[in-house]
């Protein structure tokens, strides 16, 4: 019998009959005609790198067939053609077809990528570099949902991707068969970090500014554990500095993949009018408040419209890409002067209609926006269809539909505009992991009832959710099939060889732990990111004071590092699927973060609650103070090795958000530490001459 193998995302239609063994001592032709498309020319480089990486035999890409023999006795080569069928670039569709002699691959040239990446995983699991395991096999496949990726929000982290980490990503999503990437290359948030180190929540990746020499350096600050100091990292967008923008859309192009700019506006805009401040938004005091625009001042549109032209001249047209997303998502503070003369539901038509209109005059065939502002605001009624009509939108505008918590989500069809879903693919890597398999469930079951066009999903990317990835991969190419529990099942068998069972179950309660409900909500009050937002309550006193407060919380964080044990013990045994190795290391490790985490912060709340009761008890008990201190010591000890291994684990570009998420945790330990070992070594305190004094960073 034979078993099928696993396959990310699975394809429609598969007969498998096994697998043919070539040794090395055979040679494999990769024969892609004698004009093919550069993304099939794509698809041959990435099969012959594949096999000339994996195994020994001879490899050659030739353009068709010719008189050649492999060298073993004579015998014929082992034939992969790449057969372009049609003119059809935008359908999907391919098939598969092999026997012991040859294989045949053919579709449009991006259907022979995903045929590509088919073969890859079949040949994956058993490949050696002394047996090459091809399969025998017959496949037709194409996918449910016409557009289906990621949207990779600009924010920190991403803005330490190097073009070789773009092309990573890209690399990626290609191997799940997803077809679109869309880049935020502008957006601004309120600082969620303390700015006295570290830049405002201020993002830009391209040199569209009039005055490019405007835009300030970044810095980071964190606390490295490797030289037990605290560092202020200094630099510019990888993709800025270096003018990326365009290698990176090329890059992706020849691998089947459009992408989609975001500039985002009028929302989500601080560091345009912090550098122009004659057209930011203007308070009842008639002063610039820093944040959205002045949409009636005479500069404001002329200055949007010269960025977005710099962006479509230099890096879509020459690339042949015409879709451009403008944002227009969590609009707060319009403009006093604006709003004596339009209501806010006009300046959003207003902005929707100048913006959108330029980009379809240039060249643009899709505009996509987010769909809160505009739903609260017009609740896309007939007047808001009627608005798409007479200035020539409908048919040009996307409403990309965002929800990344509710396990129900109500959308609907608008008259003249596509819909695609968005849920999210994780955000938060530097701080905890997410699962959000059954966020892609849910919006795009609900993108299908509305036979929406689209699923791409809102990230900030990183490898760790590759999990994720997979999974709105999955769904959005077979949309009927595989819910959350099955999906578990398939990741399972996916990057393990054996083991499967514990895994799917290891990763059902993982979906306990990580997905958006009360223990998540948990782990984002332990970093800085959520806990540094009300200057009235500092960070990380408030959550501290939480904990003492009540021992329910105490017991909540006792209750999900339980859970974070529970879920780690399925992951002991089981052997890596040659290749998904990280796979393995990174879910083993998001176990052991929560749990060291929630120690360090335990053990930080019971130093404070145990000196407290010291301070009120007999003196007698003050000899106890240095084996408080020695504890916390030995927490911190292990927090500072869990910061190593983040570095190990994580991307490097997400390395120094995670440490400056905990820098401040760890802080508090230090100080909390010195103090007690401060106390621990006074004999006015210890005998009670002197008064044993409380936290004093609390």
């Amino acid at each position: 019998m034979n078993t099928i193998p696993t396959l990310i995302p699975a394809p429609k239609r598969m007969r498998y009959d096994g697998k043919r063994p070539l040794d090395n001592s055979r040679t494999v032709t990769i024969e892609a005609g004698t004009r093919p498309a550069s993304v099939t020319q794509s698809a041959a480089r990435q099969l012959s790198s594949w096999l000339g990486e994996h195994w020994r035999g001879r490899v050659l890409v030739r353009p068709s067939e010719a008189d050649i023999s492999d060298g073993a006795e004579g015998e014929l080569p082992y034939r992969i053609r790449l057969i372009e069928t049609g003119t059809e670039t935008e359908t999907e569709r391919y098939s598969l077809v092999s026997d012991c002699h040859e294989m045949s691959i053919a579709g449009s040239p991006r259907g022979i990528l995903h045929g590509v990446q088919t073969l890859i995983q079949l040949l994956q699991p058993e490949t050696s570099c002394d047996l090459l395991s091809l399969p025998l096999a017959a496949i037709e496949d194409e996918p449910d949902v016409s557009v289906r990726g990621i949207f990779a929000e600009c924010f920190w982290g991403s803005d330490l991707m190097e073009l070789a980490d773009w092309k990573a990503m890209i690399d990626e999503m290609v191997s799940f068969k997803l077809n679109t990437l869309s880049v935020g290359i502008y957006g601004c948030w309120s600082s969620r970090y303390p700015t006295d180190a570290n830049s405002r929540s201020e993002f830009l990746f391209a040199p569209i500014l009039d005055h490019p020499e405007r835009l300030p350096d970044r810095r980071i600050h964190y606390f490295d554990p490797l030289t037990k100091q605290t560092a202020t990292k200094t630099y510019r967008p990888a993709l800025y500095e270096n003018d990326g923008l365009g290698q990176l859309i090329a890059y992706a192009v020849e691998r089947g993949i459009r992408v989609v700019p975001q500039l985002n506006g009028p929302g989500h805009s601080l560091l345009l009018p912090r550098l122009y401040p004659h057209i930011s938004a203007i308070n009842n005091k008639g002063e610039a408040t820093g944040s959205g625009y002045s949409l009636t001042h005479p500069d404001t549109f002329p200055m949007l419209k010269r960025m977005f032209k710099r962006v479509i001249d230099r890096y879509m047209l020459p690339y042949g890409q015409t879709w451009f997303h403008i944002g227009m998502d969590e609009i707060s503070g319009w403009s006093s002067v604006d709003l004596a003369a339009y209501s806010p539901r006009g300046l959003l038509e207003l902005y929707l209609v100048e913006i959108g209109g330029y980009l379809i005059e240039n060249g643009m065939d899709k505009v996509i926006i987010w769909h809160d502002m505009a739903e609260s605001l017009t609740g896309f009624d007939e007047s808001f269809e009627e608005l798409l009509e007479r200035h020539g939108l409908a048919g040009k505008i996307v409403i990309q539909w965002w929800n990344y918590t509710m396990p129900a989500f109500s959308v609907k069809a608008v008259r003249g505009a596509e819909g695609w879903m968005a849920p999210s693919t994780g955000y938060l890597p530097g701080m905890f992991y997410q699962d959000y398999v059954e966020n892609v469930e849910n919006r795009v079951n609900e993108g299908v009832e509305q036979s929406f066009q689209g699923a791409l999903a809102y990230a900030l990317y990183s490898p760790t959710f590759r999990r994720n990835t997979a999974y709105l991969a999955e769904k959005s190419w077979n949309t009927r099939k595989r819910d959350a529990s099955e999906f578990d099942r398939q990741y399972a068998e996916w990057i393990v060889s054996d083991e499967a069972e514990h895994w799917a179950g290891g990763m059902g309660d993982m979906r306990k732990l990580f997905q958006y409900s009360s223990t998540f909500v948990l782990l984002l009050e332990i970093g800085v990111f959520s806990g540094n937002s009300d200057a009235a309550r500092p960070y990380p006193a408030r959550i501290i004071r939480s904990v003492l407060a009540t021992d329910g919380t105490h017991k909540a964080y006792r209750v999900t590092r339980a859970l974070a044990l529970n879920a780690l013990l399925s992951f002991e045994r089981g052997s890596a699927v040659s290749g998904r190795e990280y796979e393995l290391q990174v879910i083993r490790f998001e176990c052991r973060r929560v749990v060291g985490l929630i120690d360090a912060l335990l053990g930080l709340a019971d130093a404070v609650r145990d000196q407290e009761r010291i301070a009120n008890g007999p003196i007698a008990g003050r000899s106890g103070l240095a084996g408080i201190g020695g504890r916390l010591e030995r927490e911190l000890d292990k927090l500072d090795a869990l910061l190593v291994e983040m570095r190990e684990v994580l991307p490097g570009y997400m390395v120094y958000v995670g440490w400056r998420e905990y820098m401040f945790l760890r802080e508090a330990i230090r100080v909390q530490m010195e103090q007690l070992k401060r106390l621990a070594g006074d004999r006015a305190v210890l005998s009670g001459e002197a008064e044993l004094s409380r936290a004093d960073w609390l």
